[in-house]
């Protein structure tokens, strides 16, 4: 199989494909045509933090759907004010993976 037979059959564009048929956000409550796919803990700590083999783009617990201004306001930092946002940090800390 190729990479892009391969990375098209992943979580991650799953939930792509299914935000291109819009809906609600999740930060805002705004229904919208179409939502972006945002990680909860962004890859970016998870690089930081060194759990780089961490299958991130994998897993749906890390997954939420945004509007497009939501996610971008968001970008790189955690979102205190969502409940999964401390859940998947202490699992990442304490087992090494979200």
């Amino acid at each position: 199989m190729s990479d892009m037979a391969k990375k098209a059959k992943t979580k991650l564009s799953e939930w792509q494909k299914l935000g291109q048929l819009g809906g609600v956000c999740s930060s805002c409550g705004v229904k919208v045509s179409y939502l972006t796919v945002d990680h909860i803990i962004p890859i970016s700590i998870v690089n930081m933090l060194d759990y780089s083999n961490n299958d991130v783009f994998e897993n749906e617990e890390n997954f939420q759907f945004l509007c497009r201004p939501c996610n971008t306001l968001k970008a790189s930092r955690l979102d205190i004010r969502n409940p999964k946002t401390k859940v998947l940090l202490l699992k990442l800390l304490d087992q090494g993976e979200v």
